[in-house]
This record gives C-alpha cells, sequence and structure tokens, in this order.
C-alpha cells in the first residue's frame, strides 16, 4: 500500500512539474527558426564574418576550447582570420543541409539534422560525407544566442 501511495505521490509531483513549464509562444518559434537558419546559411555558405559573430556571442561554444575565456570569444577578429584561413586551405567545400528540426522550450531552442558535406583540400583527396548535427540555444536579453553546436559523422563516401 504504501509503495502506490509513493508512486502516485511521485506521478503527481512528475506532473505538477511538467505543467509549469513554460511553452514557447509562436513569436519565439519564428525567431528561434530565423537564427537557426541564419547559422546554418552561414556555414553553407561559408561567410566567416557571420560565422565568428555568432559564436563569438554564443555563451560557451567554439570548435577549439583555446579561444573561449569566460565563456567569450577572446578575440572576434581572430577568430575569423582563422576561419577564413581554414576556408581558403579548401579548393571546394559544399554542404547541403539535408533535414532541419527544431524545437522550443521556454528559453531553450534545440535544432537538429543531417547535412552533406563535399570537399576538396588542396594538399588531400577529396572527401565526401554525411554528417549529423545539433545545435542548443538560449533565448537572453531579446535574441536567440548559440551555447553549443556538435557535429558527427555518419557516413563517409568517396
Amino acid at each position: 500500500m504504501k509503495r502506490l501511495v509513493f508512486i502516485s505521490f511521485i506521478l503527481l509531483v512528475m506532473l505538477s512539474l511538467a505543467l509549469n513549464i513554460p511553452v514557447a509562444q509562436a513569436d519565439d518559434m519564428v525567431e528561434f527558426n530565423a537564427a537557426v537558419q541564419r547559422y546554418n546559411d552561414s556555414l553553407t555558405n561559408w561567410d566567416a564574418d557571420r560565422i565568428a559573430d555568432i559564436e563569438a556571442e554564443a555563451f560557451g561554444y567554439t570548435s577549439t576550447l583555446n579561444y573561449i575565456t569566460q565563456n567569450k570569444l577572446i578575440d572576434k577578429e581572430l577568430w575569423k582570420s582563422q576561419l577564413k584561413e581554414l576556408v581558403s586551405q579548401y579548393e571546394y567545400y559544399d554542404i547541403d543541409i539535408v533535414t532541419s528540426q527544431t524545437n522550443v522550450i521556454g528559453k531553450t531552442g534545440i535544432a537538429c539534422g543531417n547535412y552533406k558535406v563535399s570537399r576538396k583540400h588542396r594538399e588531400y583527396p577529396w572527401v565526401s560525407a554525411k554528417k549529423r548535427w545539433s545545435s542548443t540555444w538560449v533565448k537572453s536579453e531579446g535574441e536567440w544566442k548559440l551555447i553549443f553546436y556538435h557535429f558527427e559523422l555518419i557516413d563517409e563516401w568517396r
């Protein structure tokens, strides 16, 4: 009997917590989708300036942790120049975002999907791959800020 009462109590607590989760406003979803789209467009177009601007405002993202100090990039212009240097090493670099899903709960946004990348480095052979990606965002001071971006290889082909 005690177990049944305890389980019922736990379920009621979980339900009450679930009901207190703030639901995203329609405007939040539109703004979040636009922020994710801007970032994805900057990646597919290899716009180093825009990528660095978004990442420099992030709370904790960069591809190399050396450039983060107190959750900010040390030098946005340095990061831009490093991204441009990276891009300049390729004869060809194409990213095609195949799928993209977004969801907002309160002030947190999650985006994920798959993309295909094809690239030819000046010194290495042509590489094509399918990757999955995800990003986490927080709405702060009225703007969606990138917190984390992750991608990983699904399949590689030549």
